[in-house]
């Protein structure tokens, strides 16, 4: 391939995928100003992270990761919080010249195109990598970041998760990370130190991800080599390198690190998400999540299934339910697997692997995590069969048949204890690793471990273009570059999702113009995370934080019964002393809070207001009640 075509191929790939990024995430390249993708309580958050890096980095400079203006008077630390600022330092260039919601759209919407290319870059140098022309592997690379990019994961996440959406530095890590192990040239290094340092501002637990695949990988090749310690193991180029990448990629991530080892003791109080929330279901993997387009196909079953997951399994959170691998896409894997693919059991494995931790602590199918121990038969079966140092062993054709008939006769009839099917709880390996991998036990979310099953998958789908492109070569290089390139259709035929939800942000009544223009000191109290995104127009200090992790020094300000009133908590609603009314009242002076802003109007909560704290109503319409102090 000439220079000049090379030149050509890169504007060409982030064309086809800002293409396809229009596709999957429409209408939201129609609706950039005035309405948000999502509209969840963390988009409103996320929207106030991009105006705050404007203000902590250029308006007022200070620190980014104290917020003085919200928990007033406290100040909110957001250093255990998913501030992502590889994203939201897009505000202090984007802010000046669009509205913040518009802001959030192009570096949400600049993700997908983004990780369709580093993804492609990946699979371009592994097909290359494997002997594949350059003209069939930069084709055939193409169908396998569609799988990565266009993920159901990649597409829920969408909706809510500015963080967990920023996805284009894992390949380009891996990339750095392969090329780093394979040519040893300082380049890579350099590149590879400073993707983790990108993936450890955009989420925390990514940089978990790429260190725990690293580490997976180098102990996989260091077996194929030889025993994995031995006298020599230091003698070795691969360990030798991945040392050295281990400590580069470390120094990179020391300065956003300190602030965090510092502020990890006592230990923020785990508000939001505690340990193991959210787990996979075995059925979730093939069946469409509430979000894909396929929802509306499939069987009333299938459909009522995904519904009762959701509502059961993961609290409402629809974001978190994108564990649809496909039908077709996990057969072109198996079609690779067949054809051969450089390293590929070790991919499987590390797809598998990744799958299984995504379930969570034990064993869920059809929403059951009683299961009949006819399960342990059959997983034991398919080890047995599948695993490679076991096959040429004379026992294993009878160990086989033994278990198939055994497997035979617990299906035809039930295995049961005290005249009942006995069903038991089968744990999985997730149980041990959230006690042996930092941070997890203090709220893992285990499901998302399939991110990393849909990169291995799209490595695996990207070989299955190549082997079919190479196929179809054989009678003209254009036909099979046209067949590489339509297997990429499959992935986003099946990935395809629901029209984007695009809703308008709400418009701020006039009253939101007297806070404003109010001289300082002032502050608003408020009820939840709108209240912090409305700060972005009047500016004022107010009394809610939406923080992911709390820290302990928040939580007595957080626990008052002043702010649990204001947010709505019932159990602060009961008789109040004449003491309790005169130091709520003396507090709101003292801070200088001059409004309370409630999103829900109730009539308890108005009493509340009105008898205990002396507030006056000034404005209710179908958005906001605004009430002001004396």
């Amino acid at each position: 391939m000439s220079p000049l075509m090379r030149r050509v191929l890169h504007p060409l790939v982030l064309l086809a995928f800002f293409a396809l990024s229009v596709f999957h995430t429409w209408p939201l390249l129609s609706h950039l100003k005035g309405f948000v993708l999502g509209g969840r309580e963390d988009v409103y958050m996320n929207m106030w992270h991009l105006w705050w890096m404007r203000q902590a980095l250029w308006v007022q400079p200070q620190n980014p990761f104290f917020a003085p203006l919200l928990h007033w008077p406290l100040g909110a630390e957001l250093y255990w919080h998913t501030l992502a600022p590889a994203k939201t330092l897009w505000g202090v260039v984007l802010l000046p010249w669009m509205p913040v919601e518009t802001a959030y759209n192009v570096v949400l919407f600049g993700s997908f195109v983004l990780t369709g290319y580093t993804s492609w870059l990946l699979l371009r140098y592994l097909l290359e990598r494997a002997g594949h022309g350059p003209w069939l592997s930069a084709a055939a690379a193409l169908a396998g970041a569609c799988v990565f990019n266009f993920s159901r994961y990649h597409l829920d996440h969408a909706i809510a998760h500015l963080n967990l959406s920023a996805l284009e530095g894992l390949p380009l890590y891996l990339l750095c990370f392969f090329r780093w192990l394979d040519e040893g040239k300082r380049k890579w290094l350099v590149g590879l130190a400073l993707c983790a340092l990108y993936v450890l501002l955009c989420d925390y637990y990514y940089l978990v991800y790429i260190a725990l695949f690293s580490l997976l990988w180098v102990v996989a090749e260091r077996w194929k080599r030889g025993p994995l310690f031995s006298v020599d193991m230091w003698k070795d180029p691969v360990v030798r390198r991945a040392v050295v990448a281990g400590v580069a990629a470390g120094l990179a991530c020391v300065p956003p690190m300190v602030p965090l080892l510092l502020h990890a003791f006592p230990a923020p109080l785990q508000i939001h998400h505690g340990d193991s929330d959210y787990f996979t279901d075995l059925y979730a993997f093939f069946i469409p999540d509430t979000r894909s387009a396929w929802m509306t196909e499939v069987p009333e079953k299938a459909r009522a299934f995904a519904q009762d997951l959701l509502r059961a399994k993961m609290s409402g959170n629809a974001e978190e339910s994108g564990t649809f691998v496909g039908w077709v896409t996990p057969l072109l894997a198996v079609f690779a697997l067949w054809r051969g693919v450089p390293d590929g059991r070790r991919w499987l494995g590390l797809g598998l692997g990744f799958a299984v931790l995504s379930m969570g602590t034990v064993l869920n199918i059809g929403m059951e995590d009683r299961v009949s121990p006819v399960v342990l038969l059959i997983a034991l079966f398919v080890a047995v069969a599948l695993m490679p140092a076991w096959r040429e062993r004379v026992w294993r054709r009878d160990v086989l048949l033994l278990m198939a008939v055994s497997i035979w006769l617990a299906l035809s009839e039930p295995l049961t204890a005290f005249n009942v099917p006995l069903k038991v709880q089968i744990p999985m390996p997730y149980v041990v690793f959230k006690q042996v991998v930092p941070l997890f036990s203090r709220g893992g979310m285990p499901m998302r471990f399939v991110l990393l099953t849909f990169l291995a998958l799209a490595v695996l789908v990207a070989f299955a273009a190549a082997h079919a492109g190479a196929w179809a070569s054989r009678r003209d290089a254009r036909l099979g570059m046209a067949v590489a390139l339509a297997v990429a259709l499959v992935p986003n035929v099946e990935y395809r999702g629901l029209l984007m939800p695009v809703p308008p942000v709400p418009r701020l009544p006039q009253v939101f113009d007297e806070i404003r223009d109010a001289p300082m000191p002032a502050a608003v109290l408020t009820d939840n995370v709108q209240g912090q995104w409305e700060q972005i127009y009047h500016g004022k200090p107010v009394s809610f934080a939406r923080l992911s992790r709390l820290p302990v020094r928040e939580s007595a300000m957080v626990d008052s019964r002043l702010i649990r009133a204001a947010e709505g908590m019932r159990n602060a609603f009961g008789t109040v002393s004449p003491q309790e009314r005169e130091e709520m009242r003396r507090y709101l002076k003292e801070h200088h809070f001059k409004w309370y802003v409630t999103h829900l109007f109730h009539p308890i909560r108005h009493r509340f207001i009105e008898d205990e704290l002396g507030g006056v109503l000034v404005h209710q319409d179908g958005y906001v009640t605004v009430y002001r102090f004396p």
